[in-house]
Order: structure tokens, then sequence, then C-alpha cells
């Protein structure tokens, strides 16, 4: 499974949790603008259902998150 997110100048943090468990607080900011970035990643054991939770952090002059898109692999 796979988080995919833009990273730039402006972009703050996000705090990724898995199944209602904390996995990582991921910080966005990049120099430069890049698309389409796999963020945080998890290799899942089992085929079953699993809810993946984005929070934006709201980070202080950087709170802008653009999400584009997760992905899943079978």
């Amino acid at each position: 499974m796979a988080w995919i997110a833009s990273r730039a100048a402006s972009s703050g943090q996000v705090k990724v949790y898995l199944d209602g468990t904390y996995q990582a607080t991921v910080d966005l900011k990049s120099a430069t603008t890049l698309y389409r970035q796999a963020m945080w990643t998890k290799t899942l054991t089992s085929s079953a259902q699993h809810t993946l939770k984005i929070v934006v952090v709201g980070t202080s002059g950087r709170p802008t998150v653009t999400t584009d898109g997760i992905a899943v692999l079978n």
C-alpha cells in the first residue's frame, strides 16, 4: 500500500494511521515541487480490509497537503 502525494515549499506535515494505529509523521516540504511521490508505504501481510487515515497536522506557515492517490497492489 502506498499514499501518494505532492511535495512543495508550502507543504506541511501529516500523521499516518493504519487500522487506527499511528504509523508515522510525514513532512511534505520540498525546495522544488514534486508530483506523485510515494510518501508512505507499507507491505501488508493479509488481504483483509484495511483503513488508511491521513491527518493534516496544520504546520504553521505550511498548511497545504495535496494527496494524489492511494495505491494498492495485489
